[in-house]
């Protein structure tokens, strides 16, 4: 074999290490995260193949979904460009649609893809361990506790992306539990699982993981039921498991007190005093976006444009600093106030899209790509998670390496990739 290309063969297998080093890191520090998916890129194009594996990589299903909405929000970033701004062109949440892509290009098979996965759980994992020791008293909680105590057993990012990994992570272990057979490592999964569930549930108490996680285990529950149930008893024993599980859910206090009780005394002090309270924020911010959405409602104001838009308004209503933020906390608003109506139907048809592609994937893929998006779609119904970087790359980063089985390239058991 020539040297040049033993050179890129190497190349690309520490480019295939990058790519995965890049899940373990998503979920840890952005910086990271950032740095691997560059040098991923780098490794891709110098690695043996580039030709070949980025044009398989093209055809997958998931890469033509994103490179869809990179098409939609590049006439976004046009669209603001033509209003004299042309840094939406440099907007991070435009080029992150070309990630799964790039993934694609170095993770060719299911072995390399349930690397990726692997990485991500573990790091998940071991947040959720340190959470724990945290909780305990074991580890010294984080300087940030003493400005906002709600970032308690909180270990590199804040209670919400903590709380959304950590059931990604919970939904990874039921997928391969349920799947696997071997009684006592199956045993062991749900153990773990249920470990993060009480994380989750009890020591980060995030309203948004409280919010998703009831469709999650409604999911998860016809889930079961219907590997045992048939017809329409599925659907019947499934609603009763549901809301045998949602009541015991609701009689634990710390979500009571969270989704009830706080909830109503923060919008009542909203209502009566205009307090900026979390929920009130959230009204505050819901109601000012509805006009900016009638101004332009069918191809919307542009990429990047709610945010000097809505502070054009608050510039105009006094005391409205504290109700200051760089989204609306709302996906399907900021889609609509950006994008428009036409925005948002290529988005809800491309979220379909991506459900019904995880429909046709044998288990445990279809149980772990299926319970991403029903976090992600529920977390954004109170939350901007494309705005962040970490939700963003966590959602992209894990849609992208979620092995679809016989790839184009990956046939009977054996990778047509060259190795060293």
């Amino acid at each position: 074999m020539p040297a040049l290309r033993q050179i890129r063969i190497r190349l690309l297998t520490a480019g295939q290490w990058c790519a995965v080093l890049s899940l373990f890191a998503a979920p840890i520090n952005k910086p990271a995260t950032a740095s691997f998916i560059i040098l991923s890129l780098f490794l891709s194009l110098l690695g043996a193949d580039t030709r070949s594996r980025w044009q398989a990589a093209l055809r997958e299903p998931v890469v033509i979904g994103f490179l869809v909405w990179f098409a939609v929000l590049l006439a976004s970033a046009t669209h603001t460009a033509l209003l004299q701004d042309s840094s939406a062109y440099r907007e991070s949440s435009l080029w992150s649609c070309i990630y799964p892509a790039l993934m694609a290009s170095l993770l060719r098979d299911s072995h390399w893809r349930w690397r990726a996965l692997l990485a991500f759980a573990t790091a998940a994992g071991l947040v959720v361990v340190i959470s724990y020791l945290m909780q305990f008293g074991l580890v010294p909680q984080r300087a940030v506790v003493e400005v906002t105590a709600s970032m308690r057993n909180t270990v590199f990012k804040e209670y919400t992306q903590q709380g959304l990994a950590s059931l990604i992570l919970m939904s990874m272990l039921l997928a391969v539990a349920l799947k696997s057979p071997s009684r006592r490592l199956r045993a062991s999964l749900l153990i773990i699982a249920a470990v993060v569930l009480f994380n989750v549930v009890l020591v980060i108490q995030s309203r948004t993981t409280y919010i998703v996680l009831l469709p999650l285990l409604a999911y998860w529950i016809y889930y079961l039921v219907a590997h045992r149930i048939k017809g329409w008893r599925t659907l019947v024993v499934s609603a009763m498991l549901a809301i045998a599980s949602i009541c015991a859910l609701w009689s634990t206090p710390s979500i009571r007190e969270r989704m009830v009780s706080a909830v109503t005394e923060e919008v009542d002090d909203y209502l009566t005093t205009q307090k900026p309270t979390s929920s009130g924020i959230r009204l505050w911010l819901w109601q000012h976006t509805l006009p900016i959405i009638a101004d332009a409602p069918l191809f919307g104001h542009g990429l990047n444009r709610w945010e000097p838009i809505y502070m054009e308004q608050m510039a105009s209503i006094p005391d409205s600093a504290p109700f200051i933020t760089g989204h609306p906390h709302q996906e399907m608003l900021l889609i609509l106030a950006e994008e428009g109506a036409a925005g948002l139907l290529v988005f809800t048809v491309l979220l379909l899209g991506l459900a019904y592609h995880a429909s046709k994937l044998g288990d445990p893929q279809r149980g772990i790509l299926t319970s991403i998006v029903i976090i992600y779609f529920a977390a954004g119904l109170a939350n901007g998670l494309w705005s962040d970087f970490t939700h963003r790359h966590v959602f992209i980063l894990l849609v992208a390496c979620i092995p679809a089985g016989a790839f184009p390239w990956y046939g009977n058991g054996r990778t047509q990739q060259s190795n060293p």
